[in-house]
């Protein structure tokens, strides 16, 4: 592991997604202090680590993106802290850096979504959205759908994603990718087509998710100001 690569783009109070083993969504966090071997990283401890009975030892898998670049890191949890701030400390353990090549922020969520062939056909397959941004999305699916079928392969399919119980956003798009991931398959799908109405919910929801980070920023800016080791 280059532990230089960590420091030289992770700072004290970065906004980074993490994500322990017991849970599949990611969690806002900031980091609150990274040791001078940039080997431990103290992050806030959230009451989802807490609903999910976090120990110490459990694994913890952080994301940090920029423009420029994605850092991927995995670490061990070596110390939970209950003064304040409540935080945990990682212990840092697998490390990647990719080159951010994405035209427009991709956001992590966790929404219930259906597939299906048409805007008609009342038989879809059930999929959780994972991530989404404003060219397009990603899903994952308990079992993989065949892409050799003809209504599949190559094909424009309608989706239909939850957003909040009184806001949904269809859309209809066509897988770009397939990934296996834990908890399944993973589809990455373009958009192909956006009704009017479904573009205004889709840029309500992306500038919700955006000031949603600045917000969580803002809020917990002061604790690590005053509890971090920034000079």
């Amino acid at each position: 592991m280059n532990k230089e690569l960590l420091g030289k783009y992770l700072k004290v109070g970065s906004i980074i997604k993490t994500k322990i083993d017991a849970s599949p969504a990611w969690i806002t966090n900031i980091v609150y202090s990274i040791s001078d071997d940039f080997i431990q990283v103290n992050i806030g401890l959230e009451k989802n680590y807490i609903e999910n009975l976090i120990m110490i030892g459990d694994t913890v898998k952080c994301k940090y993106t920029s423009n420029e670049i994605e850092i991927m890191f995995i670490g061990w949890v070596t110390k939970i802290h209950m003064d304040n701030p409540q935080r945990i400390t990682i212990k840092v353990h697998q490390l990647n850096v990719f080159d951010n090549k994405r035209d427009y922020a991709r956001y992590d969520v966790y929404l219930s979504a259906v597939i299906r062939k048409d805007r008609e056909n009342k038989n879809g397959v059930f999929a959780i959205l994972t991530n989404i941004s404003k060219a397009g999305a990603a899903f994952i699916v308990r079992e993989s759908i065949d892409l050799d079928q003809d209504y599949l392969k190559d094909s424009i399919l309608y989706f239909e994603v939850n957003l909040t119980r009184e806001r949904t956003f269809t859309f209809e798009g066509s897988f770009v990718r397939c990934d296996i991931k834990e908890k399944g398959i993973e589809y990455g799908v373009k958009y192909d087509y956006i009704e009017p109405l479904s573009i205004i919910l889709l840029e309500e929801f992306l500038t919700e998710l955006a000031n949603e980070d600045k917000e969580f920023y803002n809020k917990r800016s002061g604790f690590w100001s005053k509890n971090s080791k920034m000079k």
